[in-house]
């Protein structure tokens, strides 16, 4: 299905894009071949297939969400190069 380069200009308007006159020519021509291949792929028959969230089977791919004991203050300070009471003193990075 060829997509002329005016649909490819009305796109990138649309997307607040701007393209060379060659770049247009490009995409249109890329966006050819993915609706020609995307066409290809309507003519294979699913029939049967059961639709899919996901490429692969997840279940049970995930651990548990337990809460669990939490690390000491102390602990998790010891090696920080600076600290104020029980917080990571870190640079300001925002002005």
């Amino acid at each position: 299905m060829p997509i002329p380069p005016e649909e490819v200009r009305r796109i990138a308007r649309l997307a607040n894009l701007e393209f060379s006159p060659e770049e247009i020519e490009r995409f249109s021509a890329e966006l050819s071949r993915i609706l020609d291949y995307i066409d290809q792929l309507k003519e294979v028959n699913t029939e049967g297939v059961e639709p899919l969230t996901h490429v692969f089977d997840r279940r049970g791919s995930g651990r548990a969400d337990v809460v669990g004991p939490c690390l000491p203050a102390e602990v998790a300070l010891r090696d920080t190069p600076e600290r104020q009471d029980n917080f990571f003193r870190v640079p300001r990075v925002v002005e």
